[in-house]
């Protein structure tokens, strides 16, 4: 007997190696999926703009990244003496315009520059919701905490959102011609839109994904939303807010995740490197003991050999880390 419905993913026509370049867009789902490919020795440039949740935020930027647009000072708003720009996340902002500039620049350049050489790129969408401010008629990235008589929310239409997909997929496919897309739906669940207001943003955000995507031989969907919603199906999956996916429920998404385009040497060297990460976080009672100098010299040689196997990972940082740790007892 079957009490859930479980949701069988068949492995990707393309690959994803330790090789490789990735840069992903979108909302804070893409930051944690970004972490863990990041925490495996992944080259991965995460949210150039910082989290971005709807369609038109994430068009925006890559259009500024295609153009290489810089910002200039009169782009750069303030409240509270903090400093911020309405395309960014608040992660950017600064008790400074030159500095809020100067960040959000720096990313711009970056960005183009790893964009134009990218294997991979990973859309995460989150919300058909955005907000307009109203002295701007501006559609905005981010609210920076500025009081909502300000804004106008507005719900996009599927329309809308497919032409914004359309030119985002079209600015990726002209700046890196080889890279795959992978496009996904974020699993948050965004209430304070409402119960039925968020469901009916999320189900434009499937309905245009699904009509899009199928027009480009290069994008590949990821099911993450219906991960969540159809397979795990329990509030046991949640954390505390009932919004956000668990510990349990991400691990099971990443899963899932890595079966479907990790190659069996790709999670070999995973499974490696989570090996030594463990080893790594451990925290010694006494680092001067004999048997926890064995300890780091045998570390020392598993990142070594790690890295003669595999030249595109970077343990450079952690060896040294660990060699002062030998020297300082020594």
């Amino acid at each position: 007997m079957n009490f859930r419905t479980e949701l069988t993913i068949n492995q990707s026509d393309f690959l994803i190696n330790h090789h490789q370049k990735i840069v992903s867009f979108g909302s804070c789902f893409a930051e944690e999926m970004a972490d863990r490919l990041l925490n495996l020795k992944f080259n991965v440039l995460a949210n150039p703009f910082g989290i971005l949740f709807h369609p038109l935020a994430i068009e925006n930027a890559l259009q500024r990244i295609q153009a290489k647009t810089l910002y200039v000072e009169e782009e750069i708003s303030n409240l509270d003496e903090l400093f911020f720009n309405w395309d960014h996340h608040s992660s950017f902002n600064s008790i400074s315009a030159e500095e809020t500039l100067e960040n959000v620049n720096n990313a711009l350049v970056k960005a183009h520059d790893f964009l134009t050489n990218a294997d991979v790129v990973f859309i995460t969408l989150g919300t058909s919701w955005v907000y307009k401010i109203k002295e701007l008629n501006l559609v905005v990235a981010n609210c920076h905490k500025v009081p909502a008589k300000h804004f106008d929310k507005v719900l996009l239409t599927e329309q809308q959102i497919k032409t914004s997909l359309h030119n985002s997929l079209d600015m990726i496919t002209e700046m890196a011609p080889n890279a795959k897309i992978i496009v996904t739906v974020s699993p948050v669940r965004h209430l304070k839109d409402g119960m039925i207001e968020n469901n009916v943003s999320k189900a434009k955000l499937l309905s245009a994904l699904y009509e899009v995507t199928m027009n480009f031989d290069q994008v590949n969907y990821f099911p993450s939303y219906e991960l969540m919603m159809d397979d795990l199906r329990d509030y046991r999956f949640y954390a505390d807010d009932l919004l956000h996916p668990n510990k349990q429920a991400v691990n099971y998404i990443w899963e899932k995740f890595a079966s479907a385009y990790f190659t069996p040497e790709t999670q070999q060297i995973n499974k490696q490197i989570e090996k030594i990460t463990t080893a790594i976080n451990h925290r010694p009672f006494n680092e001067e003991s004999i048997s926890h100098q064995k300890f780091i010299s045998n570390c020392i040689k598993q990142m070594q050999d790690l890295v003669k196997a595999n030249p595109n990972l970077d343990y450079q940082q952690e060896i040294e880390h660990f060699k002062s740790k030998l020297n300082h007892v020594n």
